[in-house]
C-alpha cells in the first residue's frame, strides 16, 4: 500500500515538472546544439538578404539610408519593427522611429557574424550614426513566447528586457537576461505575452539570427537529463525500501 502511495506521489510529481515544451527560462550559451533546440521551429531573421554597409572597424559611423532597416513590411504592422528608439510602440507604421543599421562585417572583423555575411546593429536615436552607445527596440505585431539573439560584437554586457502589450517591462517570470559577445541569450515564456524586446542599453553592440516564436521553446536536453536522474533515484530507494520490507 505504502508503495502504491508513493508511486501514486511520484507519478503526480513527474507530471508536475517541466518536462514538456512549454516551460520559463533563460539561455545564455555558446553552445549551438543548445540554440538549434531553443530555436526549433521559430522565425529567425538572419538580416542576409538586406543592403549592408561593410564595415571594417566599430568606429562611429554614417550608415546610408539604404543600409538602414525598420521591417519587412512597412505598410501592414504584420512584421516585426526594428527601431532605435523613438517609434510608436502600437503604431510603428505611421512611427518607426529611428532605424537600425545593417553591416557586413568585413578585414579583421570578418567573423564577427553567427550566419551568412550581415548582422544589425542600433543607430544612435535621430540619427544616422552606428556605434554610440544606443540601444535597440523590436516591436511584434502580436505577443511572443520566445525570443533571443547571437551577440556578434559587444563592448559591454548586453542586457535583453521584455515588454509587454502595454509597452511595460515584464516583472515577473523570467523577464530578462544578459550576456556579452560571442554568447547567445535568449527567454522563453510559458504563454506568448512578449509584445516588445529592449536590447542594450549602453554598449557598442550588434546581434545576429534574431529568433522569435508565438510557441514556447524547449528547455535544454541537459535539464531534463537531470530531472529524469533525480526520478530514477527516487524510483530505485521506493524499489530498495519494499525489498527490505520483505
Amino acid at each position: 500500500m505504502k508503495l502504491l502511495i508513493r508511486t501514486g506521489i511520484l507519478v503526480v510529481f513527474a507530471a508536475a515538472l517541466p518536462l514538456q515544451s512549454k516551460a520559463d527560462f533563460s539561455i545564455n550559451t555558446t553552445d549551438t546544439n543548445a540554440v538549434a533546440t531553443f530555436s526549433a521551429g521559430a522565425t529567425v531573421e538572419h538580416f542576409d538578404d538586406l543592403s549592408a554597409l561593410t564595415i571594417t572597424d566599430y568606429s562611429s559611423q554614417t550608415v546610408p539610408s539604404g543600409n538602414q532597416f525598420s521591417s519587412r513590411n512597412l505598410v501592414t504592422f504584420t512584421s516585426p519593427f526594428y527601431n532605435s528608439g523613438g517609434a510608436s510602440f502600437n503604431d510603428p507604421v505611421n512611427n518607426p522611429g529611428t532605424p537600425i543599421g545593417i553591416y557586413a562585417p568585413g578585414g579583421a572583423i570578418a567573423s564577427d557574424v553567427q550566419s551568412g555575411s550581415n548582422v544589425a546593429g542600433p543607430l544612435a536615436t535621430g540619427t544616422d550614426q552606428s556605434f554610440g552607445f544606443g540601444f535597440m527596440e523590436v516591436i511584434f505585431p502580436t505577443d511572443m513566447s520566445v525570443v533571443g539573439f547571437w551577440i556578434t560584437h559587444a563592448s559591454g554586457p548586453i542586457t535583453l528586457f521584455l515588454k509587454d502589450s502595454n509597452n511595460t517591462n515584464l516583472t515577473t517570470g523570467t523577464f530578462q537576461v544578459t550576456g556579452t559577445e560571442g554568447f547567445f541569450i535568449g527567454i522563453s515564456r510559458d504563454l506568448p505575452d512578449i509584445r516588445g524586446v529592449t536590447i542594450g542599453f549602453t554598449e557598442s553592440f550588434t546581434i545576429d539570427d534574431f529568433t522569435f516564436s508565438a510557441s514556447p521553446a524547449i528547455p535544454e536536453p541537459s535539464t531534463i537529463g537531470l530531472v529524469a536522474f533525480g526520478l530514477v533515484g527516487v524510483i530505485g530507494a521506493t524499489s530498495r525500501e519494499r525489498r527490505a520490507a520483505r
